[in-house]
């Protein structure tokens, strides 16, 4: 299913008028492509806050660009979304014009179905893929790659060599790439003790690079 999205073509682009089109209900944005270059557009925070909630950031939208009275029409995908760090609020989108003959890349959800036995013996789920990047048709892009997880018992794991996709759907990710696993509570947590360690580490050795 496409969406349908009005951009208004701006023509001042600081700080000071993008704030003021956020506090209007407008978000600031722009959309690029090899028949259109680079247009810094504004669209109604409302629709596209419509399109993103009920569609996915994969959407294919039919925009509109208006500018001087006059409409040009092109089909584009979200390619980037920045938010407010704290608010959690739209702030600026970038749109991609794209052709619907030509094959795109994209990143799709994993979504986990069922439930998975080792986790009632005592396991821990660790999903470690939560998005999967495809290539296929912009037509084509899945709302989500459903993983089923029914069979999952502790040691258990499942990898991309393991996603079941359609035919049209070519997947990105190395193969051996870990989607989801279930490992016993204490390795997950010697897991996460290293991982906290090795950011720890990293962190100090930033700071020692800031004090020279």
């Amino acid at each position: 299913m496409e969406s349908e999205l009005v951009g208004s073509v701006r023509l001042e682009k600081t700080g000071g008028s993008n704030h003021q089109l956020r506090e209007k209900g407008l978000i600031p944005a722009i959309v690029y492509g090899k028949n259109l270059g680079s247009i810094s557009i504004a669209v109604d925070g409302r629709d596209l806050k419509k399109i993103l909630e009920e569609a996915g950031s994969n959407a294919l939208i039919n925009m509109r660009i208006k500018e001087n009275g006059k409409t040009r029409k092109c089909k584009v995908l979200v390619k980037a979304i920045q938010r407010d760090p704290v608010r959690r609020e739209l702030i600026h989108v970038d749109f991609h014009q794209i052709s619907l003959k030509d094959k795109v890349h994209a990143a799709v959800p994993i979504h986990l179905v069922g439930s998975a036995p080792g986790v009632d013996e005592g396991g821990v789920l660790n999903l470690q893929l939560r998005r999967a990047e495809v290539e296929c048709l912009a037509t084509k892009i899945p709302d989500a790659i459903n993983v089923d997880i029914s069979s999952l018992g502790i040691g258990d794991a499942i990898t991309v060599a393991d996603l079941i996709l359609p035919q049209e759907v070519r997947i990105l990710e190395e193969h051996r790439t870990p989607v989801v696993s279930v490992s016993t509570a204490a390795k997950a947590a010697a897991e996460t003790g290293t991982a906290g360690e090795a950011k720890e580490e990293k962190v100090t050795e930033e700071a020692k690079e800031e004090d020279k």
